[in-house]
């Protein structure tokens, strides 16, 4: 047995090494080509476009979605392995042997993608279960593998094949297979498509049907659609329990790595996983440029963006309720200096979304957390063009009070800024922000901060005015703004 990766470890019968641990960067970069081809090649579907999608087409394929991950089968040099996109490496166990025999029956190096399921007691196989079987070793006999695409064959990039030959090179491999075995793929009309996908969500064998035609592309039709994207900052809020987070605010990343905001979730989280996720957040904490509230009115934290979450969306809308495109900050991310602002880009506001999962089996890149999870859905025809970050005049204070108060030998601090932000032309940038301060020694957080924003002076002046009513009373001094 050849060392594929470092840092191995026992599993169940064989063994599997830690995420990132491949030891040949070659075959990495095969596996990173792959994920951007394919991403860029699939196409989502919702239900009621299956007519107009694929009724005219006179030969597809189709497929069941299956909910897994995605893995590949490789062989070199006589050894087998199976490798996950994120460096993950597994030997030794049964499937992998079956795998072994498969491949080496066909002779020559050979790179095979496919989805790694895990079989449950009951019901149809979810991606969860992955995670389950590998949090829990006694269950690497329920996983299997099934093959559908060839990537490299004998030193040849396959994905240079017509589909159709590609399908029945993967048929060849996995003939008989009983761990690990190719999809079942079936030729059939466009018309077809709809009575596949009844057929099978509704005994429950899949979450929706794949459609691939000659060209290459792919098409996903399912009820419901997820997307992967990267966490950069959070809001947090107070109650009985203490602090929480409130919400994640998420960004995908564009081809030339920087970071494209598309909103926030903060559904979807108990309340115990909510304290969890601030206490691990609370650790990755990055220095940034851009400022932005959250629901709570309060700024955003910034973090390190490693953790890649899976968000359930309904919809997403490329226009606004007053039908302008939809535009969020674009940013750049060094270790060094953190995030900075680069300017607004087009993007799409998610339609109600719930957080499902964290995706550990997927790294935080374009190839995995990419703008074609939306410009495959919504069109946006200017999406590589940001408005700059600096349109308009610079921000101004236009209003500032602030009172002291003398307590037990330390002064307390309360204080508002009206700002005027010179964004009056932006959809997205409110005109006002009013800051609110609020410092005292003897608290447990001395510092608390929180922001209101409004479209007029007035309306500032309004929230400001409610703000004195209820927290400047008696004992508090004003002091020269």
């Amino acid at each position: 047995m050849t060392d594929f990766a470092t840092k191995y470890e026992p599993y169940g019968p064989g063994r599997r090494s830690l995420p990132g641990s491949l030891a040949d960067p070659a075959l990495m970069q095969i596996m990173q080509r792959y994920r951007t081809q394919i991403a860029r090649r699939y196409v989502a579907v919702i239900p009621q476009n299956i007519g107009p999608t694929f009724d005219k087409r006179d030969k597809i394929w189709v497929s069941a979605k299956m909910d897994g991950e995605l893995w590949f089968a490789l062989r070199r040099g006589g050894h087998t392995a199976l490798v996950s996109y994120n460096g993950r490496v597994l030997e030794g166990l049964p499937l992998v042997d079956e795998i072994a025999r498969q491949l080496g029956a066909a002779g020559g190096d050979i790179v095979v993608a496919g989805e790694l399921v895990a079989i449950p007691e009951t019901g149809r196989p979810r991606s969860h279960h992955v995670g389950r079987a590998f949090a829990e070793p006694s269950l690497s006999g329920t996983l299997r593998f099934f093959a559908f695409d060839v990537v490299e064959d004998a030193a040849e990039d396959a994905m240079l094949w017509p589909w159709e030959r590609r399908l029945s090179r993967v048929r060849a491999l996995f003939e008989g297979g009983t761990l690990a075995t190719a999809i079942n793929c079936v030729e059939a009309k466009g018309s077809d498509v709809g009575s596949y996908f009844r057929e099978w969500t509704a005994e429950g064998k899949a979450e929706g049907v794949v459609v691939r035609i000659d060209s290459g592309v792919a098409y996903k039709v399912k009820a419901v659609f997820s997307i992967d994207a990267v966490v950069v900052a959070f809001g947090e809020r107070t109650t009985e329990a203490g602090r929480q987070m409130r919400e994640m605010s998420v960004a995908v990343i564009m081809d030339d790595g920087t970071y494209q905001l598309i909103g926030s979730v903060g559904g979807g989280f108990p309340d115990a996983e909510r304290t969890r996720w601030l206490a691990r957040l609370d650790q990755m904490s990055a220095p940034s440029k851009f400022r932005m509230a959250n629901r709570e009115g309060t700024l955003c934290r910034f973090v390190k963006p490693e953790i890649v979450v899976e968000i359930q969306l309904y919809d997403l809308l490329d226009v606004d309720a007053e039908d302008e495109p939809v535009r969020r900050m674009a940013l750049r991310y060094t270790p060094e200096e953190g995030y900075m602002p680069l300017g607004e880009g087009r993007t799409a506001a998610m339609l109600f979304p719930v957080f499902l999962r964290e995706r550990t089996d997927k790294v935080a890149d374009a190839a995995c957390v990419g703008m074609s999870q939306i410009t495959s859905r919504v069109s946006l025809a200017d999406a590589t063009s940001l408005r700059p970050a600096d349109a308009g005049l610079e921000a101004k204070v236009v209003e500032r009070a602030v009172w002291t108060k003398e307590a037990k030998g330390s002064v307390a601090v309360r204080k508002y800024v009206i700002l005027d932000t010179n964004r009056q032309g932006s959809r997205d940038s409110a005109p006002f922000t009013v800051f609110f301060t609020d410092f005292s020694a003897g608290r447990a957080e001395p510092l608390q901060v929180s922001l209101r924003t409004t479209t007029s002076f007035a309306g500032a002046r309004q929230i400001a005015g409610a703000w004195v009513t209820e927290n400047i009373k008696k004992g508090w001094i004003p002091a020269i703004a």
